[in-house]
């Protein structure tokens, strides 16, 4: 692994869920420093409770000193002010202006040596080259034009764009994102998700009831399982026909949602429950019976890389899933089904007669957040070693 080097990384904000930039860059500490800069979203707000809450948690991010917490060692997180994205000339100055200043008093005060800058978001574009860093890296996770909800796909492919004229070095999660992110002058890097293994692994032995969630403790018959972001990935009419041809199986969402569940909360074999903290995740896989990723299959979700299949993988559960891309990957250890019919077939299997669990963690070797960081490391070696100067570093006092 790389040592004595200087980050700055723009990225989504540290802590407030697992991701795979963060998974990787806490394997950089301690033997590197690492400014973190918290971002912000990529589309304009809309009056909805998940972005009237955002926002107020962002405002508080700026406004009132961040609780006590102790991060990693060499790591420091700076939550600049910005405003949302917009395609007004006056907004995007604002935002330099601060994320430049922020940046450049955190540099300072740390007294960063040519750092190398990495972004997994394209309004980065905005600051690449301006934070006195000697390498620019672009880890693509995602075909942000296309995401949910987004309102300003232009302006996001064009500072996309802009952010690949400027990197070194290009990463992508997907082949499908390799393909169609390239900077023009070096080969773009396959780097797709990585697992925590033991820490999801934990949930494949035999769990007493009573160290289960109490929310799933004394749920009779199978439970088909699924955790994350609950929102227009999800094809709720394949969880409809789910629902509705077994009532007997248990069907669990678990999950910050942004859709409405009408259309499952009507029938008597549907949970939802919350987002739980990353850490206890794997005592609500153990109650798990097949676990299932039922996305809808578009030109988002195939750019996309789950990065809770391998998380399922991990876990020695039973996995069934849409046909997206990267999924069909892991045809042969993955059930996957395209119609509802074919998804309930495939659980049914599954719970008639499991497959081992040895199968599933044998295409896990080489995926851990530590493999992935390696690489990583390998190709930012690689990059400075092909030489450049430092960018200037920018911003006021």
């Amino acid at each position: 692994m790389i040592k004595g080097h200087d980050f700055i990384v723009f990225s989504d904000d540290w802590g407030r869920h697992p991701f795979s930039c963060q998974h990787i860059m806490r394997h950089f500490l301690p033997d590197n420093r690492i400014l973190w800069v918290n971002t912000i979203g990529m589309r304009l707000p809309r009056l909805c409770i998940y972005d009237v809450k955002r926002a107020f948690e962002k405002v508080c991010s700026w406004a009132v000193p961040a609780p006590s917490v102790e991060l990693p060692q060499g790591l420091r997180v700076i939550s600049p002010v910005m405003v949302p994205l917009s395609p007004l000339a006056s907004v995007r100055a604002f935002n330099r202006r601060s994320v430049l200043g922020a940046v450049a008093r955190a540099s300072r005060d740390l007294d960063l040596r040519d750092p190398v800058l990495l972004a997994t978001v394209p309004n980065a574009a905005d600051y690449a080259g301006l934070c006195g860093e000697s390498l620019v890296v672009y880890y693509c996770v995602d075909e942000f034009s296309v995401w949910p909800g987004m309102n300003l796909p232009e302006m996001v492919r064009e500072l996309e764009a802009d952010l690949l004229r400027k990197a070194d070095l290009v990463m992508a999660v997907s082949d499908e994102l390799v393909a169609r992110k390239s900077n023009g002058r070096s080969p773009t890097r396959l780097l797709t998700h990585g697992v925590d293994f033991g820490h999801f692994s934990a949930a494949a032995g035999p769990v007493a009831v009573v160290d289960l969630p109490e929310a799933l403790r004394w749920l009779e018959g199978p439970v088909i399982g699924f955790y994350g972001l609950i929102d227009s990935h999800l094809d709720i009419d394949l969880l409809v026909d789910l629902l509705a041809a077994r009532p007997h199986w248990n069907v669990v969402l678990i999950g910050t949602r942004r859709i409405p569940l009408d259309a499952l909360e009507r029938f008597p074999n549907f949970l939802w429950l919350p987002a739980v903290p990353y850490d206890e995740l794997p005592g609500y896989a153990a109650r798990f019976d097949v676990a299932v990723i039922p996305y809808v299959v578009n030109e988002h979700t195939c750019t996309a890389n789950p990065l809770k299949l391998r998380e399922y993988l991990a876990t020695g559960k039973p996995v069934v899933a849409t046909p997206m891309t990267e999924v069909l990957r892991f045809d042969g250890v993955v059930r996957i089904a395209a119609s509802g019919d074919a998804f309930v077939a495939a659980i049914e299997d599954e719970l008639r007669s499991p497959a081992p669990a040895a199968p599933r963690w044998k295409v896990l070797e080489g995926e851990t957040w530590k493999d992935k960081a390696e690489l990583v490391s390998c190709w930012i070696e690689e990059a400075l070693a092909a030489g450049g100067a430092p960018r200037p570093l920018e911003g006021t006092a």
